[in-house]
């Protein structure tokens, strides 16, 4: 079996038991604003040695950066991977020190507030430490298709659940009354910025008057228990991002500067992109993306860059995570020749030490056209500002 349909067939076992009982569903959740954010920093070291030679002394540490932003008439994204690593490479040879950084942003303007129809124009920009300078491209095109961040429900779902176990509420909150419940939770910002530092005390009460609506209080609201599973579940607990829609885009891709000084820029050619998420549940989300580019010039279709990225995540507690990663690349630089490809599967657990420190544990295999299969094992520590 690929590893690509080990990943859906992984996710859909995973995803397909319900985690809480709640009568709410993530697709249930839609806002005229939705907005995502993550800063998160990573790093790893491994050392081996046998009496006074090194054998292993290898540093590697990565930025990661995502920005998403969706309203009825507006949309974009904002995507930053910054690597670096360093490595052994034995007695009297120099270290082999390799940098990259990969940038991209995406701005839409939706036809109508309630239409899907979209023109768009996506900037990115590559740069490795052996290049020259940065390989900047821009796309311009037209699309169908939106995203909806239901993160702010699935931390009320968190809330309704730990309300629930706590003896809080009498049974699963009404969906209207879920829904409602996260937007307030989704609108942090504007009470922080109308009541300042004492934000929180305005905040949980609204929350608080939205589910006693319900008739669902075993006593008179809250109290204290209620207002402390609430805390722990917004500002003490890891809750991923919960993302569901699809789109589709046609644009025309230009390069407006090559790696290398030496080089000329590549034709222009169409490019087409597909993106879709989903949660399978309250537990899990799987996200799919391919991207396909080919000149105009006589080389259409037989010259070609396409690249195809499948993802899964599987909340096995409050602070441990399954997380199951596929990458194919492949490419054809001239018609004559055979194309270049590699697929890349990763597996790992995420142990979140607190809210914003975790530790990975992951295994991956790679496969390239005409190579070996290679394997590996990586530990990771990361830290998440946002």
């Amino acid at each position: 079996m690929k590893p690509i349909l080990c990943l859906f067939a992984a996710g859909l076992l995973l995803g397909m038991s319900p985690a809480f009982a709640t009568k709410v569903s993530p697709t249930d959740y839609t806002v005229p604003v939705s907005t995502a954010e993550q800063l998160r920093l990573d790093g790893s070291y491994s050392y081996a040695g046998v009496g006074d030679t090194t054998l292993t002394n290898n540093a590697s540490g990565s930025l990661l950066y995502n920005r998403f932003y969706n309203s009825l008439p507006f949309a974009f994204d904002i995507n930053l991977l910054a690597l670096g690593s360093t490595q052994y490479a034995g007695e009297d040879v120099d270290r082999n020190n390799s940098s990259s950084i990969i940038l991209s942003s995406g701005v839409r303007k939706y036809l109508s507030n309630d239409g899907n129809w979209f023109y768009s124009i996506e900037v990115g920009m590559t740069h490795q430490n052996e290049f020259d300078r940065p390989s900047i491209t821009t796309t311009p095109g037209v699309g169908y298709g939106r995203f909806i961040s239901a993160t702010p429900l699935a931390k009320a779902v968190r809330i309704e659940d730990f309300l629930i176990n706590e003896g809080v509420i009498k049974g699963s909150l009404p969906k209207v009354t879920m829904i409602e419940l996260a937007h307030i939770i989704e609108n942090e910002a504007e009470y922080r910025t109308i009541h300042g530092a004492t934000y929180k005390g305005f905040w949980y009460e609204a929350m608080e008057k939205e589910i006693a609506k319900s008739g669902k209080f075993a006593a008179e609201g809250l109290g204290a228990i209620g207002v402390l599973r609430i805390e722990e579940v917004l500002f003490q607990e890891r809750i991923n991002e919960r993302f569901y829609g699809w789109d589709v885009r046609f644009g025309v891709r230009a390069e407006l500067l090559s790696e290398y000084e030496d080089i000329d820029v590549d034709d222009p050619g169409a490019s087409i992109r597909a993106r879709y998420s989903h949660p399978l549940g309250w537990k899990s989300q799987i996200g799919l993306a391919a991207t396909y580019d080919s000149p105009f010039n006589g080389d259409f279709g037989d010259v070609y860059n396409a690249s195809g990225t499948a993802n899964y995540i599987y909340e096995i507690g409050n602070r441990i995570d399954f997380t199951l990663d596929n990458t194919y690349v492949s490419s054809k630089f001239i018609p004559e020749a055979d194309s270049v490809w590699s697929d890349q599967l990763r597996a790992g657990f995420i142990y979140y030490l607190e809210n914003q420190m975790n530790v990975t544990l992951s295994g991956n295999m790679s496969k390239t056209k005409d190579m070996d299969l290679s394997k590996g094992l990586n530990l990771t520590f990361g830290y998440r500002f946002k």
